[in-house]
């Protein structure tokens, strides 16, 4: 992704009666925020909160904000092969004991790759703090004079008929963003009647008021700062800078100077941002918020994503108001800061782990043990043989995969709280939220399950108002309606357009064919994806030879050649559910395959590719090319097993199914991301992909709805028929 060409600062005050102090730090080569972190006792979340444009990475020489916690700095050490707790004390000249007290999860044992502190660093007499007298204008502008109180519990409100947010603030003197901060949905979504939201309650603060008046901006504006006039300023530029009208400037300032004086102490908001003509370069411009335009409005205009538009105007999360000035990309870059990552950069979890809180994570699968008598052995095991007992198998296949993820977590130091749910059988709602009525599902981190659609559409719903994330582990059906809706494999489109991609590449002086099922018999139907995917491919390849498709779904001899070149390679789409068609085109492309350099592709990789009928060695004489949610290795070659499929068949005796596969891939997953952010959501904005067994994972957020992985792989036949993944 291209660089963030916006850089602003957000402050947060994280304690009472103390205004939060900061100090400048170098970025030197070979660090991250996660080690920054450590040296400076403090988290990367908070860290992202000054510095958010760290979150696309951070370059050797940059400069960051760091909040001083205790006013220590630690010297840090990266954990490398052989290394021990001893060993370090050594090295360092200090106490195991030191390090642990330093260190508490060490306890636990300490991993490859983990950031320990080792000691304390001795304080420099030239430290600077924003309370000094420094040159930096950014820290100097930054004088906090609010305070954020501390949260003792919190309330659920249930939504009235004609209450607003701003009123429901009011009623319990709070602030609009303290509302949404604690109701993530409510940042994209409208409050309705009978909804719950959570509402925070505050220790009472008697060392101070809040400057900003109770009936003025509190709905949008929750913490300020003081600014300093300086050279050139403009009441235009500091409030567009700011992400306020000048109205609303002067709202916050009723005692203003009109002279508006050089060196003048005014209110602002505490959201700042570097002056305007370092931020605005070639490939974004400024744009003037028209009336009664909405955030959907230009979402839709502009057609980048909410994330992105977030993103490089973070103060619209607080309401949108005619005359606000913001930052939006030039058309030709739209996509430019979509939170929406390309797949080629794997980003190792592993290494990056820092909240170790207990994980309270909820399994809900369909065990069907309602149905079982598990004491008359000779009936389960009848069951366990029928077809009705195929949603079981599968949910016992994919926990024992979630099993296996969780001891791999926790030997990475993670500690985790498994609760499982039997959700018996498929659409079964009514049973499903009773479950949910009757447990705690507000205090989890993550619920995976249940495996059909409608039963995980169900829980989604039923879990919005806690902002709980919801994973959906077998389904590719997408969400409209659910932003905790979590899916966990790309649909039929997003593997299309891989492989179609993919192929574009490359098609310059390729003879591009392409042969469609059209229908069986004179009164079929042509089926509608075949439609559709026809359509999509002569629209990205032009050029392309078209096949002629006889009645009953054949090609003939003749027909083929007609469209085969004899100059060029042939790259060769094939679009068929019809097992006959598979067999008679492949075995025409098998004859020619190497007088005519043929190569073929297929968008969808059904079943009717695997029946017996289509010959494994014709397709690999072809090197069929199709896109897949996995790798589909071989997980029966013992010299390439790999260490889960090895220890699985050790544990069981067999080797694990793609189900077993599957429930470990996005387990470890969902944990490891757990433990390398503050939640979810937060991981989500990873950039790069994670990468397991046999799955890998790029979750993107859609405008309406919830998360979905396009994460996917494109494999090859080999001439030995072996499948090599390719990209």
């Amino acid at each position: 992704m291209k660089k963030v060409l916006l850089f602003f600062f957000v402050l947060f005050i994280t304690t009472i009666g103390f205004a939060q102090q900061y100090k400048s730090h170098k970025v030197v080569q070979g660090e991250n925020v996660y080690r920054i972190a450590k040296r400076y006792n403090t988290t990367p979340e908070a860290i992202y909160k000054i510095n958010p444009t760290a979150k696309e990475g951070i370059k050797e020489g940059q400069i960051l904000a760091i909040p001083i916690v205790d006013d220590r700095e630690y010297q840090v050490h990266v954990v490398a092969e052989g290394d021990t707790v001893y060993n370090l004390s050594i090295k360092y000249n200090t106490t195991p004991e030191a390090i642990y007290n330093l260190n508490p999860e060490a306890v636990n044992g300490i991993n490859l790759g983990q950031i320990l502190r080792v000691a304390v660093l001795e304080k420099e007499e030239d430290q600077i703090t924003p309370t000094e007298n420094v040159s930096d204008p950014v820290l100097d502008s930054i004088k906090p004079l609010e305070e954020i109180r501390q949260i003792v519990r919190f309330k659920t409100h249930k939504v009235r008929k004609k209450e607003t947010l701003y009123s429901i603030a009011k009623k319990y003197d709070i602030t609009v963003d303290d509302i949404k901060k604690h109701n993530k949905r409510l940042y994209a979504e409208q409050i309705r009647k009978r909804d719950k939201i959570r509402i925070p309650i505050f220790a009472e603060n008697t060392e101070g008021e809040n400057i900003i008046p109770k009936d003025t901006l509190s709905s949008r504006v929750s913490t300020t700062t003081k600014y300093i006039v300086k050279p050139k300023d403009t009441r235009y530029s500091i409030a567009r800078r700011h992400g306020i009208t000048v109205e609303e400037l002067n709202q916050l300032n009723p005692e203003m100077d009109p002279v508006f004086p050089i060196g003048m102490e005014i209110v602002v908001p505490t959201t700042i941002f570097v002056p305007l003509e370092e931020i605005i370069q070639p490939e974004f411009e400024l744009y003037e918020v028209k009336p009664k335009e909405t955030i959907y409005s230009i979402l839709k205009r502009t057609e980048i994503s909410s994330d992105s538009l977030f993103i490089m105007n973070p103060y619209l999360r607080d309401g949108l108001k005619a005359g606000m000035v913001i930052t939006l990309p030039k058309q030709a870059e739209v996509d430019s800061l979509a939170i929406d990552f390309p797949e080629k950069k794997i980003v190792p979890l592993e290494n990056m782990l820092y909240n170790f809180k207990t994980k309270k994570l909820a399994i809900m699968l369909p065990f069907g043990l309602d149905t079982l008598d598990l004491n008359a052995r000779k009936e389960t095991e009848e069951f366990l043989k029928s077809r009705r007992a195929r949603g079981t198998l599968v949910a016992l296949d994919f926990y024992k995969g979630v099993q296996m993820a969780i001891d791999s977590a926790k030997s990475k130091g993670l500690s985790i709280d498994l609760t499982v749910f039997d959700t018996q059988r498929n659409n079964n709602t009514v049973h499903i939220k009773q479950l949910i009525n009757q447990n705690n599902f507000d205090e989890m981190d993550v619920v995976i399950g249940p495996l059909y659609q409608a039963n995980v559409e169900t829980v989604a719903a039923e879990l919005k108002k806690y902002d709980t994330p919801v994973i959906s582990p077998i389904s590719n059906r997408e969400s409209k309606l659910y932003s905790n809706f979590f899916q966990t494999i790309p649909t039929d489109i997003m593997l299309q357009d891989k492989l179609i991609d993919y192929v574009a590449k490359d098609s310059t002086d390729k003879n591009i064919v392409i042969i469609v099922q059209q229908r069986k018999n004179k009164d079929e139907e042509i089926k509608k994806k075949h439609v559709e995917i026809k359509k999509k491919l002569i629209a990205k390849f032009p050029d392309a030879k078209i096949a002629k498709i006889e009645v009953g779904n054949y090609v003939y001899p003749v027909h083929l050649n007609k469209v085969l070149s004899n100059n060029k390679p042939n790259w060769v789409f094939l679009e068929s559910d019809d097992v006959a068609m598979i067999s008679n085109v492949t075995t025409l492309l098998n004859a020619k395959a190497e007088s005519h350099k043929i190569t073929l592709y297929t968008t969808d990789k059904d079943d009717a590719f695997g029946d017996d009928s289509i010959k494994n060695e014709y397709l690999s004489k072809l090197h069929l090319h199709y896109p897949s949610i996995a790798k589909e290795f071989d997980n029966y070659d013992e010299k390439n097993m790999t260490p889960f499929v090895a220890r699985y068949k050790k544990e069981y005796g067999i080797i694990p199914s793609i189900y077993a596969v599957r429930g470990f891939d996005i387990t470890y997953d969902i944990l490891m991301r757990l433990g390398a952010a503050d939640d979810l959501y937060h991981a989500a904005t990873f950039e790069g992909t994670t990468e397991y067994v046999e799955n890998k994972f790029n979750y993107a957020k859609k405008m309406l709805g919830g998360y979905y992985n396009k994460a996917s792989y494109i494999i090859k036949f080999d001439d030995d028929l072996k499948l090599t993944v390719i990209e």
